[in-house]
């Protein structure tokens, strides 16, 4: 049997707040780091990569 701890609806409201602040803070990072792995400058690809499709043979 599990052990959940009881507590108040005013209780309860407080410590959904707290955790939705620090989801709301997680999702703000989250975007800020998606920001910066798209600003990562691009790098030239020099060897020939082929791949095979359902209509045939092609490269990048």
């Amino acid at each position: 049997m599990t052990k959940h701890k009881t507590g108040t609806r005013e209780e309860w409201l407080g410590a959904r707040l707290e955790l939705l602040k620090a989801e709301k803070e997680l999702t703000r990072r989250s975007d800020e780091l998606a920001r910066r792995r798209q600003e990562l400058p691009w790098v030239r690809i020099d060897k020939e990569y082929r791949f095979e499709t359902d209509e045939g043979s092609t490269s990048l």
